[in-house]
């Protein structure tokens, strides 16, 4: 994941251009009906997409609820990899109605 102000993290393998409609986006972890996406600008991360950590370790920050898997750091931010603003990690998470 990238710092607030810090773009050297970015990893552009995370798609930060793909479409909106995906078939292969992600449902929160939680189980239920939940669905993840950019507040901000709506973008649908896949499984594939990639966060990097300051400990430089890259991982989906969805699988983990935006828990480091190899250095331990809880992000409450993430940014978006298509729109590269920060919002709240829990506001990425939304109820399919």
């Amino acid at each position: 994941m990238l710092r607030r102000g810090d773009l050297d993290g970015y990893d552009p393998s995370g798609e930060p251009g793909g479409d909106l409609d995906r078939d292969a986006d992600l449902e929160a972890p939680d189980g239920g009906g939940s669905r993840i996406r950019c507040p901000r600008c709506g973008w649908l991360p896949r499984a594939e997409s990639l966060w990097s950590c300051t400990c430089l370790h890259a991982w989906n920050t969805f699988d983990t609820g935006g828990r480091c898997p190899a250095g331990g750091r809880q992000w409450l931010e993430t940014a978006c990899l298509r729109c590269h603003r920060w919002s709240k990690h829990r506001d990425w998470y939304v109820d399919e109605e």
